[in-house]
């Protein structure tokens, strides 16, 4: 019996620390992310403030469900400090939903959440357009969402290192886009592109892209070298088959394949040749053979 309590609390203490050292690192990256943030490193920040909310996810605790919230919210003032206001006030929800089922005391984070999404629907009424202004930053940024653009802005600025075109009618890769050199950050989500340019590899520098919610159905070679890239989201497109040349991507740390129709064994074989990247993917359900007929 005492074999049995000892082995017990081992295996309890075992889960305590792993779930503690999620907890730490889940705080430690979004405080990260938010003082990134302050300082107009959207890329950074955004990098770090999901690491935080994919570590704070794993712990089964209260104090797991606050920094998830904590997450949802910081990622909410990003989005809001890139003029995003739809993609801010969606993620404020997510954290006053949470707030509101772990917090008991009136005046808590439920409460203060309600009136910064008071001030984001006063800033959404107030300036329809802000979704779309250009911040001139330490960082120049491009918001260009929801225009039904086809084509490239003229008025990018030649140092742009954040571009945002989500939702809009882009049906191919705008070439143009591949003479920002500085360009770190790219969001292309949510449009119709097909087919993504081979010179792509010339944005050596880009540490954040966002293909997701495409027809996309396959990667280009030269998508290794991209050798600076830290996160890619793939969510949504129409792949058949894994681009092995990703394994080639050794700083890359999330990696989004949901909702492609990739063959598992390939995902699988991925996972190994990335070992140090997080890969989402759909899950798989392996269904029964069925019995081979027999005649009589």
């Amino acid at each position: 019996m005492n074999k049995y309590i000892l082995l017990i609390l081992i295996i309890g203490t075992a889960l305590f620390a792993s779930e503690s050292s999620n907890l730490d690192l889940a705080v430690r990256n979004i405080k990260l992310g938010n003082t990134y943030r302050e300082g107009k490193d959207f890329d950074n920040a955004a990098k770090y403030i999901n690491e935080g909310l994919l570590s704070a996810g794993k712990v089964n605790s209260f104090q797991g469900r606050y920094w998830t919230a904590a997450a949802y919210e910081s990622l909410g003032y990003l989005y809001r400090d890139m003029g995003m206001v739809s993609e801010a006030k969606d993620n404020f929800l997510n954290a006053a939903e949470i707030y509101e089922k772990i917090i008991k005391q009136v005046d808590g984070s439920q409460a203060a959440m309600i009136k910064v999404l008071n001030s984001i629907e006063g800033l959404n009424s107030q300036s329809p357009d802000l979704e779309n202004n250009l911040i001139k930053a330490a960082n120049p940024i491009a918001v260009h969402v929801k225009q039904k653009l086809k084509e490239l802005p003229d008025d990018l600025p030649s140092n742009l290192r954040s571009l945002i075109l989500k939702d809009n009618k882009f049906r191919e890769f705008p070439e143009g886009i591949t003479n920002f050199g500085e360009l770190e950050y790219l969001d292309l989500s949510e449009n119709k592109v097909k087919n993504i340019s081979e010179n792509i590899g010339k944005l050596s520098k880009l540490h954040y892209l966002d293909l997701s919610n495409n027809k996309i159905d396959k990667l280009p070679d030269a998508i290794t070298k991209l050798q600076n890239l830290r996160e890619l989201n793939l969510e949504g497109n129409k792949m058949k088959d894994v681009n092995f040349n990703l394994c080639n991507l050794k700083n890359l740390r999330l990696l989004n394949l949901r909702n492609n129709k990739l063959d598992f064994q390939e995902v699988l074989k991925l996972v190994r040749c990335m070992p140090n990247t997080n890969i989402i993917f759909d899950k798989y359900i392996e269904e029964p053979e069925e019995e081979a007929e027999t005649g009589e």
